[in-house]
């Protein structure tokens, strides 16, 4: 009876103190890892949500970016974080599902942070520089096929989503590009603005500038089940006969340890910032990005499914990173 009891009272010790710090939190500036560069997508959305927790919270979130290595460099710095509550990171999906496929010794597992939320969905589009005499997707594969290896693709760099794109065109239609890999998307639009590049394909904000200028060309998006609510009109890929939707996505999570009540707070908030109209539209809408939110079961579900594909991406791109 006396050991129950105990039992009981140190069970009871250890929720009081968890409730206590849970309504103490947060009692000093928050963290939050971003593992891309600076002005990305990604760092746009987290930059937009720390801003957001910071009013709402009253206390700093301070935006720190730790790029390299596709993502590892950041997200190596999270899992060796402090699981108190003090450390958030932004991801996104080819950090999580076709790293792990890529690199033979990856210095995080993505199943081993604590989830927090899936916030949003990239549109990918691509874009052609307007000398190249083509309009679809299809005219650009029958174009190619009878220039292997002339026309360039540009890229955000080796294994980015990007990236991705090119291997899966060639797998499935048998045509060859040349990919040049850039550091990074402002490199990549630089490229794209100058005609240093053929073809590329990221956002559609980021290209839809040079569009409008009229030195590129859209031809295909990838927007899931839909058309591109950003760019009106443009064919899908999978309506030009091409089935692959694979479009990089962003979440929110924490360093193993971190408590499931911070957790669900840091979700409850996204969610709010997500469900704000005005938000929306500035941080993501204006980057193309389909808002998403959910619970963190949600992410947990999206990232297992996820998987599958981007072990096959790695696998036709045959990316081996040691």
């Amino acid at each position: 009876m006396h050991l129950v009891l105990r039992t009981a009272a140190a069970a009871i010790g250890t929720l009081a103190a968890s409730l206590a710090f849970a309504q103490a939190y947060p009692a000093k500036p928050i963290k939050m890892i971003l593992p891309i560069p600076a002005g990305s997508v990604t760092d746009v959305v987290g930059r937009g949500l720390a801003q957001w927790v910071n009013q709402a919270w009253g206390q700093p979130v301070v935006a720190e970016n730790r790029a390299g290595a596709n993502g590892t460099l950041g997200m190596e710095e999270c899992a060796r974080s402090a699981g108190d509550g003090y450390t958030v990171c932004m991801t996104d999906g080819n950090i999580m599902t076709i790293n792990p496929f890529a690199y033979s010794r990856l210095p995080y597992d993505p199943l081993g942070f604590v989830p927090i939320a899936h916030l949003a969905d990239l549109e990918v589009a691509v874009a052609v520089n307007a000398a190249l005499p083509v309009n679809n997707m299809r005219e650009l594969v029958d174009y190619v096929r009878t220039r292997p290896g002339q026309v360039t693709w540009g890229s955000t760099g080796a294994g980015s989503t990007p990236h991705m794109y090119i291997e899966w065109f060639q797998a499935k239609t048998g045509v060859q590009f040349n990919h040049i890999p850039y550091k990074g998307p402002a490199q990549l639009q630089q490229a794209m603005a100058a005609g240093e590049v053929d073809i590329a394909n990221m956002s559609p904000a980021s290209i839809a500038p040079y569009a409008k200028s009229g030195k590129v060309r859209f031809i295909g998006v990838a927007a899931g089940q839909r058309r591109s609510t950003y760019i009106t009109g443009l064919p899908t890929f999978s309506e030009q006969g091409f089935d692959i939707d694979f479009r990089n996505w962003l979440a929110l999570v924490a360093p193993k340890g971190t408590p499931n009540d911070i957790a669900r707070r840091w979700n409850a908030e996204a969610n709010k910032a997500i469900a704000d109209k005005a938000w929306t539209e500035k941080v993501m809408i204006s980057q193309a990005l389909t808002p998403t939110g959910g619970s963190p079961e949600d992410l947990v579900a999206i990232l297992e499914a996820k998987r599958k594909l981007g072990a096959e991406l790695a696998r036709i791109a045959k990316l081996k990173y040691d």
